[in-house]
């Protein structure tokens, strides 16, 4: 190329005019979560109550509270609307971290609406639970795609963290007589959860690669390697997602557990012991985080302010130090148990 020509192709170069990008909406801006996520749950229906979420985001600003979670798909179906955008877009000015709640596997609208996808009775019958809820196929392939959709729309909504809740297989009801339509019964449950949840955040992070995902499980999961008829077994499923939240309720625990005749009334010591005895249990998942689910609801025991603190000491003293989470079903929270700010 003579010297003429490589100054004439400098000089278009430099004239070039150059379109600029476009630039990241709100949905799409990446967002660093809190060290330390302290939230508290929120149901849909309370979602959408103005006087309501009011309340609850006065809570937030005078504590120590900087995370929502609030339900977009329940076990009558997804709870995805226009007006939660706007929502979510609101918590994001006031500096919150928002969780979307997906129930996985318990599903009464999928199982009614395609109930070869159901779990069944031997009578075809779809199988439900003690409380009567009706169940999918963990194993299904198209029960896997029906919850990607639908976590890639709350996605959209600008949500920052998907928490799978649910993620297991049915543990009450008559569980001997369930037909499975695709699981094999051969492959071991944990399998069958650590497939699926990899296959979904792989999925997930292929659109947004900062998403995190989060799943809840029972808190005796932290107290032995054993996957037991639900599934959740830390060592296969915690490399899998990036948070795992245990629900160490102490109402929930057995007579017996940590020499406690009535856990409930031992709110300490059992998040304590729990959290302690689980870090065992994430040696091949170091950069996993584990953010506790803590009870602030009277069950068990009349739980007051003190109770739902002395499970956030228990916490941070067992080494613990990635946040927490409260959980009452009626939105109704112990403002004394939090610290001011």
């Amino acid at each position: 190329m003579s010297l003429l020509a490589i100054v004439i192709l400098l000089a278009n170069l430099l004239t070039k005019t150059v379109e600029p990008l476009a630039p990241l909406s709100a949905t799409d801006m990446p967002r660093v979560m809190p060290t330390e996520v302290k939230a508290i749950y929120v149901t849909s229906t309370t979602a959408k109550l103005q006087q309501r979420m009011t309340e609850l985001r006065q809570l937030i600003y005078d504590t120590e509270l900087n995370a929502v979670v609030i339900n977009t798909k329940e076990p009558f179906g997804p709870r995805i609307y226009p007006e939660l955008k706007v929502l979510v877009d609101e918590l994001h000015k006031e500096g919150l971290w928002v969780i979307a709640r997906h129930v996985v596997f318990q599903d009464d609208e999928l199982a009614e609406r395609q109930p070869e996808l159901s779990l069944k009775r031997a009578s075809t019958a779809n199988w439900k639970d003690r409380g009567g809820h009706g169940w999918v196929d963990p194993a299904n392939r198209e029960v896997w795609e029906y919850n990607l959709d639908i976590a890639q729309k709350t996605l959209e909504l600008g949500f920052d963290e998907i928490n799978l809740d649910y993620i297991r297989f049915p543990t009450d009801g008559d569980l001997n007589n369930i037909i499975y339509p695709s699981w094999n019964k051969t492959t071991p449950r944990e399998e069958i959860l650590k497939n699926f949840l990899r296959w979904l955040r792989q999925n997930m992070k292929a659109v947004k690669p900062y998403t995190v995902l989060s799943i809840d499980v029972y808190g005796e999961t932290f107290l032995r390697d054993f996957a037991g008829s639900t599934g959740q077994r830390m060592t296969t499923l915690a490399p899998e997602v990036d948070v795992v939240s245990p629900m160490v309720y102490p109402s929930h625990y057995r007579s017996g557990n940590f020499g406690y005749t009535n856990p409930a009334t031992q709110p300490y010591g059992v998040v304590y012991g729990t959290l302690e005895k689980g870090q065992l249990l994430f040696a091949n998942a170091p950069n996993t985080i584990v953010r506790p689910w803590l009870q602030d609801f009277h069950l068990g025991a009349q739980y007051t302010p003190a109770m739902v603190r002395a499970q956030i000491t228990a916490t941070t003293d067992a080494g613990n130090h990635n946040g927490w989470m409260l959980w009452n079903p009626k939105n109704i929270y112990s403002e004394s148990a939090l610290l001011k700010e």
